[in-house]
């Protein structure tokens, strides 16, 4: 069971700033009783600002967290 929702949030006066990137995500073991929930939260990017997403940011690094929880 995995379930996520992915965000970007405006920063800086009149969002003149990059947005920060985030996603929350939520996934449970098929196999053992395991469980994990996470946040991640990107506020310095070196990525253009329109390549900054939820998705293509903070999932990855969401994902790699939830694997190793799952794993270990």
């Amino acid at each position: 069971t995995v379930g996520g929702k992915t965000g970007t949030a405006q920063h800086g006066e009149n969002n003149s700033k990059t947005p920060y990137a985030w996603f929350t995500s939520y996934a449970k073991s098929d196999t053992s009783d395991k469980e994990v929930a996470v946040a991640v939260i990107v506020e310095q990017s070196d990525a253009a600002r329109g390549e900054v997403s939820g998705n293509g940011l903070a999932a990855p690094v969401a994902r790699a967290m939830m694997q190793a929880a799952l794993k270990g």
